[in-house]
């Protein structure tokens, strides 16, 4: 069922970035062609169909880090499971659940040619601009020794900002930037990738 639902997702997702809220591309050159994290700003709902979208990938092939309070903690929203592959991720950090956490990504990412998209922010913007980063991403970049490819997304905090039910009619722009390897300095790292990010959107 899962599969089925999911495809149907990844049609329907090609068929609206496509005609109601198109979709252009920069930089897709950047994207390794072995297993990375993608990382970007997060505004709304939409930026991650957005981002898989604008890899030109396929859906099943990308797995997102999500708050386990807010997507598996609420009956409701476990459907976004049914279409997505969604790791849950707790927000309140302890060793314990960083350690399950991360083993999550390793077992997500074990299979060939499989991707992470993760949120630096940890949650969306209410206002369009960027929060400062958390240093999640480089530590996981760090333990599976995988790539963080930063990314900018314009147009969908106009499109379907929180709070928002349906999205309105709006271009969106995808621009990727140069991989980025995780060292020992998670703190360097992150403010790295912020910088990176924060050019690509000017």
């Amino acid at each position: 069922m899962k599969r089925i639902l999911g495809f149907l997702y990844f049609i329907f997702c090609k068929i609206f970035f496509k005609l109601y809220c198109p979709v252009k591309v920069s930089g897709h050159h950047h994207l390794p062609k072995t297993p990375f994290i993608l990382c970007s700003n997060h505004n709304s709902h939409m930026d991650t169909p957005v981002l898989m979208i604008a890899t030109g990938m396929s859906f099943n092939r990308f797995g997102m880090i999500a708050a386990k309070d807010y997507f598996f903690d609420h009956r409701w929203r476990k459907w976004f499971g049914m279409i997505m592959n969604l790791i849950p991720f707790n927000r309140d950090i302890s060793r314990t659940s960083l350690i399950n956490d991360i083993s999550a990504c390793q077992h997500f990412v074990k299979h060939k040619e499989r991707h992470l998209i993760i949120y630096p922010e940890g949650t969306r913007s209410i206002t369009g601009e960027m929060r400062s980063f958390k240093r999640g991403p480089a530590m996981i970049a760090q333990q599976l020794a995988m790539p963080l490819v930063p990314a900018y997304i314009e147009g969908t905090f106009d499109a379907m900002k929180k709070g928002q039910f349906f999205p309105k009619a709006r271009k969106i722009h995808v621009k990727f930037g140069k991989p980025i390897l995780a060292g020992a300095d998670k703190k360097q790292i992150t403010h790295l990738l912020e910088n990176e990010i924060k050019e690509l959107k000017n």
